[in-house]
């Protein structure tokens, strides 16, 4: 029985229209429209998602299997036929169906007639095209028509333009000839909305357009980005202050912490697993010790106890990979760099010191820093951060890993970005969010 996958090579970052498989068209990122249209078509054994970040997946119907795709092949002078290859090789299936995020538009019913015609129809494989029945020119000749006996438009012979839509093939003509086009080829045509490829931003615009597109003249326009830091005033370069959170996002401290908090559980003679105090990282000590409804006669003991403990623990923490990098980087480029911590002053100013020496930060808050109660996720101590380096809110980003962290941003009136390498889970798919704090600033300088 012939087995049919279907591929949809992502990547993250593109030149010509920054961020383009995660813009909002409609009510989802461009990057969901083809696999949603995927999943729909019965004749699918597969769908893969082909992309070198895993955490693109939870943008994506939960039905869509990853591919994991080298980040070497993410370059720019990498050719078509080597990423696909590189694909093609490692899916089980006799055909194979490649389609592009940058193509919305494409039906399921285009998508079956595709399958159909190389799965039954004696086809070696398919194409959708766009049907051009209109006065074409090649290479400085005309090509379908002749200007001395000019024929009507409905009577010249059509020209087929391919799209980037749906291309069908068996898996082995693709690895023998290193080409998705083989032999007796099949055009499934496509109407001009079908056709639609998303390059530039007036592909984009020509998108949202024909989103709801309605013949009798009414569409549904909307220019939102899906991804809020994407509009052109981020891509400006008017970020002039980045604020991090401490612990998930500059440093992997649960280590330390664990050992902290046994140290502090035994000094009170508690027996609160590491796990429910984990569910508060974000949030200040004491708020963490009323989530968890300890006595607050027991506070203190166990304040002090998990401090002593911390400290003693801190060769346990570690700066996530390149993280000093990242922030020099910043720095040289001009932008600020300031932290907001629920870590108290002394255990940060230890950390900061032993663990990036040589990253002079532009400003650092605790909960120390702010009124006793107001710390994430109040913006209190992020606006602390803006004022003291003379930035305005608009003009910077606070990156977190937790709900907390998000909450205090959007309160303050920064911008904030999720770190997917932290201890938060993506609970909103419209957050922006990066692997790395590599990958971060590699955008934002880009």
């Amino acid at each position: 029985m012939t087995r049919v996958a279907a591929l949809v090579p992502l990547k993250l970052h593109s030149r010509r229209l920054p961020n383009k498989n995660f813009l909002r068209l409609g009510d989802h990122p461009l990057a969901r429209h083809v696999f949603e249209t995927l999943a729909a078509v019965e004749t699918l054994d597969d769908v893969y998602c082909y992309c070198s970040k895993p955490q693109v997946m939870q943008l994506l119907p939960e039905t869509v299997r990853f591919l994991a795709r080298p980040e070497r092949l993410d370059q720019d002078n990498v050719k078509a036929n080597e990423l696909f290859r590189y694909a093609v090789e490692r899916i089980p299936a006799d055909l194979i169906v490649l389609c592009h995020a940058t193509a919305p538009f494409i039906t399921r019913e285009t998508v079956r007639a595709s399958v159909d015609a190389v799965q039954n129809g004696g086809y070696d494989s398919a194409a959708s095209a766009l049907k051009l029945k209109t006065y074409c020119w090649h290479r400085g000749e005309p090509l379908n028509y002749d200007p001395a006996a000019m024929a009507q438009t409905q009577d010249l012979l059509p020209i087929y333009a391919e799209t980037s839509g749906v291309y069908v093939f068996r898996k082995a003509d693709y690895l023998t000839t290193n080409t998705r086009i083989n032999g007796r080829t099949f055009l499934a045509e496509v109407d001009a909305r079908e056709a639609v490829d998303i390059d530039y931003p007036e592909d984009f615009a020509l998108a949202q357009a024909l989103l709801d597109f309605d013949p009798q003249g009414t569409t549904t326009q909307g220019s939102e980005y899906f991804v809020g830091m994407m509009n052109s005033t981020a891509r400006n370069r008017d970020i002039k202050l980045v604020t991090f959170d401490l612990d998930g996002v500059l440093i992997d401290s649960v280590p330390a912490m664990e050992v902290a908090w046994e140290a502090a559980c035994e000094a009170a003679g508690l027996d609160i697993p590491f796990d429910h105090y984990a569910k508060g990282i974000g949030y200040p000590f004491r708020d963490i010790l009323r989530q968890l409804e300890i006595d607050e006669a027991l506070h203190t003991t166990i304040e002090e106890t998990y401090n002593h403990a911390a400290i003693a623990a801190q060769e346990k923490i570690k700066t996530y990979p390149g993280v000093a990098r990242a922030l020099a980087r910043l720095q040289d480029a001009g932008v600020r760099v300031a932290i907001a911590t629920s870590k108290n002053r002394e255990r940060t100013i230890g950390i900061l010191a032993e663990l990036l020496p040589e990253i002079q930060f532009d400003h650092v808050t605790t909960p120390d820093d702010v009124k006793a109660g107001r710390g994430k996720p109040h913006p209190d101590q992020l606006l602390h951060c803006a004022l003291a380096v003379s930035v305005d809110p608009q003009n910077t980003i606070y990156l977190g890993d937790m709900e907390v962290d998000k909450e205090a941003a959007q309160r303050a009136g920064f911008r904030f970005v999720h770190a997917g390498w932290g201890y938060g889970a993506l609970e909103d798919v419209n957050d922006i969010w990066f692997a790395s704090i590599g990958d971060f600033v590699e955008f934002l300088l880009e």
